[in-house]
């Protein structure tokens, strides 16, 4: 997985989202954007301080199945099928859309951890280490690995950042981050396959010690140990830019 808040979604909003005539001014200031309102809820930014109140409002959810990538060591087997059972370790640390530093990733997964765990019902764990066994099988003179596409939960929102005192003219102002993380709670969501090939009469030769050279050759095989389920959403989008 990448590190926390590596900025791989799309911001749900963009801009800075204000009424007025404060808009045109806070526009004109380049360090008032996305990261520094959200930094801003656990330390003080040049221009902003710091928040005296923070909460995330999460306004969807959705959970799906993620790419699917090899766990493992690749496998051979030579007279007799091999098992693949391999162990696999997934880190629940979130991606976030908006980039900030990591003095504050801790802080506001807290804060959206809270959050979604009240609207939704379901857990939201930072930098958490799932493991999570696929159990297969390579047929006799075959090579095979196994691949997991697991499931992935995404929130979009918006955070309502609160200041002690008027910052260009309001006291409460909005991020919209989207959040994305590995989600061992799902894994009926997930899909995980067993991929094997036919030797080649020099692998049989230099893995096999030159067995099984008059067998007939295997076919490839791609084998799913388990299907991913539909993916669901809860919740809708936002539906309109607030105003302060």
């Amino acid at each position: 997985m990448k590190s926390l808040f590596t900025g791989v979604t799309a911001l749900a909003a963009t801009g800075f989202l204000l009424a007025g005539a404060a808009g045109a001014h806070a526009a004109d200031d380049n360090w008032y954007d996305q990261s520094a309102l959200l930094t801003s809820c656990q330390q003080n930014v040049d221009g902003l301080g710091k928040a005296d109140r923070c909460r995330f409002e999460p306004a969807k959810r959705e959970v799906f199945t993620g790419a699917a990538r090899q766990v493992g060591s690749t496998v051979h087997a030579c007279s007799t099928k091999v098992g693949v059972g391999r162990q696999t370790t997934e880190s629940r640390t979130e991606e976030d859309s908006i980039s900030v530093s990591a003095g504050v990733e801790a802080g506001l997964s807290k804060i959206f951890s809270a959050s979604i765990q009240t609207s939704y019902g379901h857990s939201w764990s930072y930098s958490t280490s799932e493991t999570e066994e696929v159990n297969g099988e390579v047929p006799p003179y075959s090579i095979g690995l196994v691949t997991l596409a697991p499931a992935y939960q995404r929130v979009t929102g918006r955070m309502v950042i609160n200041y002690p005192k008027r910052r260009h003219g309001h006291y409460e102002w909005y991020a919209y981050p989207t959040l994305t993380q590995y989600d061992p709670d799902e894994m009926q969501f997930s899909t995980a396959t067993v991929d094997s090939r036919p030797m080649t009469a020099n692998e049989r030769k230099s893995m096999c010690n030159g067995q099984g050279g008059t067998a007939n050759p295997p076919a490839a095989s791609h084998v799913v140990i388990h299907l991913a389920r539909p993916g669901y959403r809860q919740g809708a989008e936002l539906s309109a830019k607030p105003k302060n």
